[in-house]
């Protein structure tokens, strides 16, 4: 079970109230998350979108634009070259649609996940070559390309990097010097020398700040750069949360505004998957574009090619952005199909035969290796222990592997380097390939230079506010609503009520997945919480804890069972009639 922490932040929240007309609960969520000066609670409140379209200090970003501009009277072929996930596809129709706007004679290319790889390779540039491209401009990848950009420069092609990832750099004389592959232009928020103040952002979001520059340059006409700059901002909101970026700063700005036109803007490929999903009636959030819309974008890049999903933000005409878009709901159905069946397989296997491990390593035959880290993932959650999930690739093994805080899965791969064909990522999350003969090796080696407590491995759910269910009321949803759009940096407050008896329980849902419990408070008042967890396994509580038959007897109305529990209150809107919706999380 998770320990849970209240979080006690002192402040004098009854004057804090006055002063900005909130509830103080609302202002106490806020102070937990690091908001306390008047200037951080009126950006998070109120950012001006205008922030948006600062590009000062951004290193090599006018010497691009230049070298762009002269490309017009070359007429010379330039080509994108993005990546497969959200926020490279979001990234490429950014720049395809405003260096196209801009006059520019452009074209891209998307990597295949499996044949390609990650980004920019030399497979890829040689087919510049080929097509006889002037210029390439990368997006969301290219910063640690270092052979392919060198081959470039062999074969007199000009490269521009646009892209958000960390920046290699070697130890020089005992300083850690940034190691830059060749090119024009570099444009990285990551860049020390940059005079830029916010380093995370997105692939799109540097896209979007090379566009937005680059009319500044050219001049163009305000009313025709106001439509398409609504446009790519919503592009780089989406890829924001579909990237999982900090929501915080300018980041949280663009996402809401990204939000609020997301359902107007002229991106007929988005109206269509927005459609496709039944949204169009709904107030999408950013729950929506994480786990409904972008899953939909990112699917086709993780099964086939992501090109289906550029085209259809390309695409101009509805009728086939709407069979696009049943297309890729489709894929992300398979996609999610596939998911289910290796989550539930890996579970097995841990259960099985790795549960004493406090570092997961599961090989799963016949798995898609797009999908290894979703998995891992949920695996992860399952346990709460690092995760990996390893298939069978071309040579050996591939895998994906997701951690816990307390774990640098980064450093425990550089202690396993002799068994690895290749690996790298970061400490949370990382891949890897190994031949299939050192799995076991590898799953004792990583089990024994773990230092993991018990502590370490126990779940922390840090809570927001002690909250009775009465005080959850449409006023104050309507003010929790204020703190959208959240997720990483901004997560969904968490509230907690103690002394809460269950009385009965029922099931229903399409496949028996969902739960409504009757409950009443320590004052006799009475409430519905509903439930979306594992129904088996609160179930199985029940009868560890109050005895065998408890599940049974609570659902047909024989529950008096006194739990605490951690819940999240939301508004449900039926009919145009608006109540409150009391969502279980957590139970104890």
């Amino acid at each position: 079970m998770a320990q849970w922490r209240l979080v006690r932040n002192g402040a004098d929240y009854e004057a804090l109230s006055k002063e900005y007309g909130l509830d103080p609960v609302i202002l106490r969520i806020m102070r937990n998350r690091g908001i306390t000066e008047a200037e951080q609670i009126n950006e998070f409140l109120d950012g001006d979108i205008r922030t948006c379209d600062d590009t000062e200090g951004f290193l090599d970003m006018d010497k691009a634009i230049v070298h762009l501009d002269s490309l017009k009277s070359k007429n010379a072929k330039l080509r994108i070259i993005g990546d497969y996930d959200i926020d490279g596809v979001c990234s490429t129709a950014i720049l395809y649609k405003g260096l196209t706007a801009y006059g520019l004679q452009v074209d891209y290319a998307i990597p295949h996940r499996v044949l390609d790889g990650y980004g920019i390779n030399v497979h890829l540039v040689e087919k510049a070559h080929q097509d006889g491209i002037d210029t390439i401009i990368t997006c969301d990848n290219g910063i640690t390309a270092f052979e392919a950009l060198e081959r470039a420069e062999e074969l007199g092609i000009t490269v521009i990097v646009t892209d958000h990832h960390d920046i290699r750099t070697e130890n020089i004389g005992g300083a850690e010097i940034e190691k830059f592959p060749k090119a024009k232009a570099l444009i990285n928020p990551k860049r020390r020398a940059n005079n830029y103040g916010f380093t995370e952002i997105c692939g799109a979001y540097v896209a979007y700040k090379l566009i937005s520059r680059m009319f500044k340059f050219g001049n163009a006409k305000q009313e025709e750069v106001q439509t398409l700059r609504e446009e790519l901002l919503v592009l780089a909101s989406f890829a924001t949360v579909g990237d999982v970026m900090p929501l915080i700063k300018e980041n949280r700005t663009l996402v809401k505004y990204g939000l609020e036109h997301i359902k107007t803007c002229a991106n007929i490929g988005l109206q269509a998957l927005i459609r496709q999903n039944k949204l169009e009636n709904r107030s999408i959030k950013a729950y929506h574009i994480g786990f409904v819309l972008g899953p939909c974008l990112n699917a086709k890049g993780r099964l086939e090619s992501a090109e289906r999903s550029l085209e259809l933000l390309l695409c101009r005409d509805k009728e086939q952005a709407d069979r696009m878009s049943v297309e890729l709901v489709q894929t992300n159905e398979e996609r999610k199909k596939l998911t289910d069946e290796g989550v539930k397989r890996a579970i097995e296997q841990v259960r099985e035969q790795h549960l004493q491990d406090n570092i997961l390593v599961v090989y799963l035959e016949n798995c898609h290796e797009s999908i290894a880290g979703i998995i891992a993932g949920r695996v992860r959650e399952t346990f709460y222990k690092p995760a990996w999930i390893l298939t069978d690739a071309q040579d050996g093994l591939k895998g994906s592997g997701r951690s816990i805080d307390a774990y640098d899965m980064h450093k425990g791969l550089c202690e396993c380097e002799d068994l690895l064909t290749q690996f790298g990522g970061h400490k949370l999350a990382a891949g890897v390939s190994l031949p299939k003969d050192n799995l076991d090796a590898f799953r004792r080696r990583l089990n024994k230079m773990a230092d993991l407590s018990q502590e370490d491995l126990t779940e922390v759910v840090k809570i927001d506010v002690d909250l009775p269910f009465g005080y959850a009321n449409v006023k104050f949803l309507e003010e929790l609503d204020r703190l959208e759009p959240f997720g990483k940096n901004n997560e969904k407050p968490v509230f907690a009520q103690a002394n809460v008896t269950f009385i009965r329980g029922r099931i229903f849902g399409s496949g028996n997945n969902v739960a409504a419990f009757s409950i009443k408070d320590s004052k006799q008042r009475r409430y519905e919480l509903k439930y979306f967890g594992d129904i088996p396994v609160f179930n199985r509580y029940l009868d560890e804890k109050y005895g065998e038959g408890s599940a049974s007897r609570f659902y047909s109305g024989e529950g008096d069972y006194r739990m605490s529990v951690i819940y999240y209150p939301d508004l449900n809107t039926y009919n145009g009639r608006m109540e409150v919706q009391l969502i279980l999380k957590d139970y104890s």
